[in-house]
């Protein structure tokens, strides 16, 4: 059974908010063992409650104590290499968004020539379309083109080999979008 998604806002009632920072703590020391152990990794967690003057450390101080010891010696490019803050990922995903984005605008761009394309096969007015859109219409019909004379010339080399057509044999029709 697969627990509901937990919404991701500030918990407004005191004692609820106290009692979910307990459990959500002793969860996420356990969890830094876990890869730590699982990994054989150091690790090391250090949580700031707030009210409490002293803060959960995992491993023990000293241990804790050596691992940020280790972290601090590296030069400050081995340290921030593979280190990401809220800004930066958001930053990346927003790129990644973007180049998503942009090439849906294409297929988008393609599928449109291809409609406005066979609305003209069916009689329907070139006349009413703007500049960007008879460019695009005129690219799908330069790429329909090269397909077909692609096409063309590797079933004429396939006759010539003493090939047959249509063997299904990787020299099938290809589709012209």
């Amino acid at each position: 059974m697969t627990r509901n998604k937990v919404k991701l806002e500030y918990i407004n009632n005191d004692t609820k908010r106290r009692s979910t920072l307990r459990k959500r703590t002793r969860g996420m020391l356990k969890k830094v063992q876990e890869i730590s152990v699982l990994c054989g990794v150091d690790a090391c967690a250090i949580i700031y409650s707030p009210g409490e003057a002293v803060p959960q450390v995992w491993p023990q101080n000293l241990d804790a104590a050596r691992i940020l010891t280790d972290f601090n010696n590296l030069t400050e490019l081995e340290r921030t290499r593979k280190m990401t803050n809220h800004l930066a990922f958001m930053q990346a995903r927003c790129a990644t968004l973007r180049d998503k984005v942009v090439k849906k605008e294409n297929d988008n761009t393609k599928l449109e020539a291809q409609a406005i394309l066979y609305e003209g096969f069916s009689g329907s007015d070139f006349a009413e379309l703007s500049p960007n859109e008879l460019l695009a219409t005129v690219n799908t019909v330069d790429n329909l083109i090269s397909n077909v004379v692609e096409r063309m010339k590797a079933l004429s080399a396939q006759a010539q080999n003493g090939g047959f057509v249509g063997s299904g044999m990787g020299g099938g029709v290809t589709e012209p979008f």
